[in-house]
């Protein structure tokens, strides 16, 4: 019997088809649900009072983000990071997220990063890290409060979210606490990336086994206690439901308080809508987190 390559998928196109999201639903959907997506933000930001926008976080084009602020000072701050297997996509389709806690006393800040190839995984990591060390050192000039940022992605996002979570921040930053990050909701991430070496996910990213174990978040140590919230679609693939249920168990082993989200009748895609849709959980869970009283 041939050996399996990941768990018990056996050859590369069984474990492709967990993880291709893009295939799992039809070209023009996935084009409405982005064009949608696109346009919420464009008039999210066309209205947007206080903001700052494209203010550079390290010295690639491409290390920049947006803020969006409420009117009082003091507020907590969910620092969003977009998905795209590492490899795709721009911060501005995803402002639409900051609808439901801008307004509800949040600021919301969106950050863009380099794409691989054109660098590593493990640069691109160090890339969201320099983000959120910017959003803490920065926190008196705009006026939010750093002791209260909550770290949040999608798809690859979701996987930064939780490589943040496990940052030794005092060895990254010898004026950073070890807990810049205060809470975490990485939403349909990939915490075990071993898989999509497998699959040609990886032509662009190039990660060889022992970068994929360095950065696979389930390994590795959470930095504190920081409590999260693992959100995932319900149709998704078994997959991408298996490694958030996993996830938030082993580093509930290890003493963060974890809930799991699996939200009913969404996709990879329409999941992450649910962040910005009124009332609904994984909105309430974002605001548990920011300490916001206005959570349902």
């Amino acid at each position: 019997m041939a050996q399996a390559i990941y768990r018990d998928y056996g050859d590369r196109d069984s474990l492709y088809a967990q993880y291709d999201n893009r295939g799992m639903i039809a070209a023009e959907a996935l084009d409405a649900i982005k064009a949608r997506q696109a346009d919420r933000s464009d008039a999210f930001r066309a209205g947007a009072g206080r903001s700052a926008l494209d203010l550079a976080y390290g010295p690639h084009p491409r290390e920049r983000l947006d803020l969006f602020l409420p009117e009082a000072d003091g507020a907590p701050l969910f620092a969003f990071i977009h998905g795209g297997y590492w490899q795709w996509n721009e911060k501005e389709p995803f402002a639409f997220l900051a609808e439901e806690l801008v307004p509800a006393g949040a600021a919301f800040a969106n950050i863009e990063y380099a794409l691989c190839p054109s660098v590593t995984l493990t640069e691109l990591t160090d890339q969201i890290r320099r983000a959120v060390a910017y959003l803490w050192r920065e926190a008196g000039r705009f006026g939010y409060d750093r002791d209260r940022i909550v770290v949040s992605g999608h798809s690859a996002g979701g996987h930064l979210t939780a490589m943040a979570m496990a940052t030794d921040w005092p060895a990254f930053g010898a004026d950073l606490p070890a807990n810049v990050v205060a809470a975490g909701l990485p939403v349909s991430g990939v915490y075990d990336i071993e898989p999509l070496r497998h699959t040609p996910l990886n032509d662009a990213v190039r990660m060889d086994e022992a970068e994929a174990r360095a950065l696979s978040p389930i390994f590795l140590q959470p930095a504190t206690a920081a409590p999260m919230a693992v959100v995932a679609g319900g149709d998704e693939s078994d997959e991408f439901r298996r490694q958030a249920r996993d996830f938030a168990a082993e580093w509930g082993r290890r003493g963060v308080e974890s809930e799991v989200l699996i939200v009913p009748g969404t996709d990879h895609f329409t999941v992450l809508d649910t962040l910005a849709e009124p009332g609904h959980a994984t909105v309430a869970a974002a605001h548990r987190l920011l300490g916001l009283r206005c959570f349902t």
